[in-house]
């Protein structure tokens, strides 16, 4: 019996590192997190192939991992080239943080519900209008008021905060669509920014237990090298193209919003 638990533990370690170049390299190359894609393939695959189950606690603990490893290698990779944006860290990325904290006490008296479904529509919204023609994307970023990058950024982490739903998608709309940020630096500053949560989300997700190791082991191996193939695919795609895929990210991650205000 024993030997049979081990078997399945080292199955189960395999199919997570596959998951996690699934879901690293996607991770890397849109900036959006790969947990949108990491999270359903976790619940659904194991059952499939004659696994047991990971537990929802495992699951989101597992997900915590999979964002810090890809946030960490993805922003390495994108820092080398250069697409990863002090200036964005400093301003945009720390009122994140703060607007995250506010939102998620805040949440505890805001109508979830209503929160989710508006924030699942103006995601559609902005996904549709990512998907029409755009000017000049590879130009220079520009460095401009710092208060309004702040400020964006605080209304962002505010609504990430208090619907539960991931900063990557909505930080990603905030500097392409609304700060008018080149492509390729909004990706690699996303991954950033993303990182700074996904650090103190995998810290307490572990220091509760809710990591199981060998799983975890296999998705961070996964998850490097996926991350680091995805964020190299990134830099050679036309920003043309990753926009377009951006836009069907950020669509997904608009349905997911409403389909949770609709249960």
């Amino acid at each position: 019996m024993a030997g049979l638990e081990a078997i399945e533990l080292a199955v189960t370690a395999i199919l997570c590192a596959l998951i996690g170049l699934a879901s690293g390299f996607v991770g890397a190359m849109t900036g959006v997190g790969g947990a949108l894609l990491a999270v359903p393939l976790l619940l659904i695959l194991p059952p499939l192939v004659n696994l047991p189950s990971l537990t929802v606690y495992a699951t989101t603990g597992l997900a915590m991992v999979q964002g810090l490893t890809t946030n960490l290698v993805g922003v390495l990779v994108h820092k080398r080239a250069s697409f990863v944006s002090g200036f964005l860290l400093r301003w945009t990325g720390a009122s994140i943080v703060v607007g995250s904290l506010l939102g998620s006490v805040a949440s505890r008296w805001l109508p979830s519900h209503w929160l989710l479904l508006t924030l699942g529509f103006v995601l559609l919204f902005c996904a549709f209008q990512m998907f029409r023609p755009i000017a000049e994307v590879d130009s220079e970023f520009v460095q401009s008021n710092p208060l309004r990058f702040a400020i964006a950024g605080l209304v962002t982490g505010i609504l990430a905060g208090a619907t539960g739903l991931g900063t990557g998608s909505l930080t990603i709309v905030l500097l392409v669509h609304w700060l008018k940020v080149p492509t390729r630096v909004a990706i690699g500053s996303t991954l950033g920014i993303s990182l700074l949560a996904a650090i103190a989300g995998t810290l307490g997700k572990a220091l509760t237990l809710q990591v199981p190791l060998a799983e975890a082991v296999g998705l961070s191996m996964g998850a490097s090298v996926g991350a680091i193939c995805g964020a190299k695919v990134s830099h050679k795609v036309p920003t043309k193209t990753l926009h377009y895929i951006l836009a069907v990210f950020v669509a997904v991650a608009a349905f997911h919003a409403l389909w949770r205000a609709m249960r």
